[in-house]
């Protein structure tokens, strides 16, 4: 019998979500981002489910970029960019589009003697994230040296924050102000020039930062950043689920778990899932998050280990071997869990183990 510890992804709200956003911005390009296996979702998968609705895709290192271009035809970024002359190399061969966001990789890319016409070089200004990318001062002399070898160049930038916030409005505001004055400077000066400013916070708050390419990433899997105007409705992609290995009675005063962090004030009925911090559930929930059991909520107890979580079913009846357990997603929002655990939704998603079987549904 295999662990009924399972990842549900659902590739039908992926598409949904991807029809959503796209109904934001119907003139640009869409590049999602499908990074870190997909935020965790498969991106074997997942680009087979959505290559026939998007422009390219984006990804942050050279290994995910060549493992990509054997998915898929559509164009492929590599936003971190060449590690060294070999990596540029690699990349130039296998017709991937790559980011350029410092003098290092600059030279590499000056020094190399064929850069193919196909590519576009995707150069990466600073407007506010003091990151990755070349100053606003710095930006004419690294476009004029791109301009050597291509036209075909993507002006981009990346928010800091762009959730929607009072707090982060400003800083937004000034970053697409600073993007487009430096944007309208560098146009001026030759090439096929397309720009691509906004990532999902960008798509779903500011207009103004759409431009020629968008890049959605976590609102591709439904997590909805926008926090003002008009809510969008996105459809959460990912359940994680399992059911129980272990029902036992205990008595009053027994301790559960390493270090019995946690002890029965009466005799209790607790279950035993076949999931743990190994699998990316986060042991910071230990004795104050709670899953679904049966779509009613079961505390967690005691300290979660590596393959093991104890909860408490004293309260609830009928429960056994069939019933279903939601650690996240229908009905218990993985934003709200990751509140409970001190993380981000992105944190929980690309943690999922390899062990954690993914199940694909449409």
């Amino acid at each position: 019998m295999s662990r009924p510890t399972v990842a549900e992804i659902n590739l039908s709200s992926i598409k949904f979500n991807i029809k959503q956003l796209k109904a934001l911005a119907p003139e640009s390009l869409f590049f999602p981002v499908v990074k870190a296996n997909a935020y965790g979702h498969g991106i074997k998968k997942v680009v087979k489910a959505i290559d026939s609705k998007v422009n390219g895709y984006c990804v942050a290192t050279t290994e995910e970029a060549l493992s990509l271009r054997s998915i898929t035809k559509k164009s492929v970024v590599c936003m971190e960019g060449p590690f060294d002359q070999n990596e540029l190399r690699s990349l130039n061969l296998n017709k991937i589009d790559f980011v350029l966001h410092s003098k290092r990789q600059l030279n590499f890319y000056s020094s190399e003697k064929s850069i193919s016409k196909s590519l576009k070089v995707w150069l990466k200004i600073d407007t506010g994230m003091h990151r990755l990318g070349f100053s606003m001062e710095e930006a004419e002399n690294a476009y004029l040296e791109v301009l050597k070898k291509t036209k075909n160049i993507v002006l981009m930038s990346h928010f800091s924050s762009a959730a929607g916030t009072k707090a982060s409005v400003l800083k937004s505001k000034k970053q697409i102000s600073d993007f487009n004055k430096i944007e309208k400077k560098l146009k001026k000066l030759g090439g096929n020039t397309l720009s691509s400013l906004c990532n999902s916070g960008g798509l779903l708050n500011y207009k103004g930062s759409h431009k020629d390419i968008i890049r959605p990433g976590i609102s591709l899997y439904g997590l909805n950043q926008q926090e003002n105007k008009n809510k969008i409705f996105l459809k959460p992609a990912l359940t994680l689920k399992t059911r129980l290995i272990s029902i036992k009675q205990i008595n009053k005063g027994s301790n559960v778990g390493y270090d019995g962090t946690w002890t029965a004030t009466e005799n209790s009925i607790i279950g035993i899932l076949p999931i743990g911090y190994a699998d990316g559930y986060p042991s910071s929930l230990s004795n104050k998050g709670y899953v679904l059991v049966d779509n009613k909520k079961a505390p967690v107890i005691g300290k979660i280990s590596m393959d093991l979580i104890a909860i408490n079913l004293s309260k609830l009846k009928k429960t056994s071997y069939e019933s279903e357990i939601i650690l996240w997603g229908s009905n218990l929002p993985i934003e709200y869990v990751a509140k409970q655990s001190n993380k981000i939704p992105y944190n929980l998603m690309t943690s999922l183990s390899e062990r954690v079987k993914r199940k694909y549904i449409e």
